[in-house]
């Protein structure tokens, strides 16, 4: 695996102690690909990682994954560090992270949530006060993108103009997390806001801007945008619409829109009349996920939100109740 960032020489030095004394060091070799990326995308040129600079990547690293998998990269991020600072580096280290739990929740927004997300997101306008690298221009489309799609933030920010197929109704999404490639499908009204959107984008005088290999959704300097900008844009567009903020990575975070989407997607295809049994690896392969087994986990988000619907499957519902009863559970929102 290839390393291109400033990190690079440490990277394969660190990969090589670690094979020196039996280590296959895999996991490590992925972990330095994502990290790899990160400084990349960001243009850091700095081997003396500050505090700042390990607040960036760990917002980054957190917004599409679970707790535990932030656990093990936060554990595997310090130790990196560690060997940093015993090769000349002066780097920052983190205090040591409790282990979370793993009876997470995530946060589901009700229909009526998501409509003024909607709309506080229409409501936002360029002005003066914005400097040239804002992404007011993206956050609608992304925001609806995100919703209709169930897509990981950085799987939607990785999207290409040439990933988009409007004739076939479908966009190429490259999944970072598990390696593989998919193709999601666009609706009708996904089509004429991101067809909106890209009308819009492309009268930035920009060179290249609508070439192939340029990203779909890019800031006014025509740059990538990076997940953390549009993190602290949906804090201040959920609190402009009310919804209550809880904080301390507890949402809700732009990923709930993933959870949200197969939620939804879930309880409209019950109500039209299919199977809940049947739906289970539609969702697995909506939502890009190699084990059936992690789409599961929406049986009891939905029955947390919809209990009347899924009563219907008794079944499901006496499982499920076996299940939670070995776990902490509380109300996920309240409509």
């Amino acid at each position: 695996m290839r390393y291109n960032s400033v990190l690079s020489p440490y990277m394969y030095a660190y990969i090589k102690e670690k094979e020196a004394i039996g280590h296959t060091a895999t996991q490590t070799k992925w972990f330095f690909h994502e990290l790899d990326i990160y400084f990349q995308q960001n243009s850091l040129t700095s081997t003396q990682i500050t505090k700042e600079m390990y607040d960036g990547w760990y917002e980054w690293a957190s917004v599409n994954r679970k707790r535990t998998t932030i656990h093990t990269k936060v554990l595997m991020m310090t130790a990196f560090l560690k060997y940093m600072c015993t090769v000349g580096n002066d780097c920052y280290i983190p205090y040591p992270h409790k282990n979370p739990s793993s009876d997470f929740i995530p946060y589901v927004f009700s229909h009526e949530e998501m409509e003024k997300v909607f709309k506080e997101c229409d409501k936002l306008r360029i002005t003066s006060q914005y400097h040239s690298h804002t992404i007011l221009m993206v956050l609608p489309s992304l925001i609806r993108l995100l919703y209709s799609t169930g897509l990981r933030i950085n799987e939607a920010l990785n999207i290409r103009n040439r990933d988009i197929h409007f004739e076939k109704h479908f966009i190429v999404v490259d999944s970072l997390k598990n390696h593989i490639q998919r193709l999601v499908p666009i609706n009708d009204s996904l089509e004429i806001v991101l067809r909106q959107y890209i009308s819009y984008r492309n009268r930035l005088s920009i060179p290249d801007i609508t070439a192939p290999n340029s990203y779909l959704f890019v800031s006014g300097t025509g740059k990538r945008v990076g997940s953390s900008t549009v993190s602290r844009w949906f804090h201040k567009i959920i609190i402009n619409a009310g919804i209550p903020y809880i904080g301390n990575h507890d949402g809700p975070r732009v990923h709930d829109l993933r959870h949200t989407a197969c939620v939804h997607t879930m309880v409209n295809m019950v109500r039209n009349g299919m199977d809940i049994y049947c739906t289970l690896p539609i969702l697995a392969t909506f939502m890009g996920h190699k084990n059936p087994i992690n789409t599961e986990h929406y049986l009891r988000l939905t029955q947390s939100m919809y209990p009347d619907l899924i009563s219907k499957f008794p079944d499901v519902t006496s499982s499920m109740y076996k299940d939670m009863c070995r776990t902490k559970t509380f109300n996920i929102i309240q409509e």
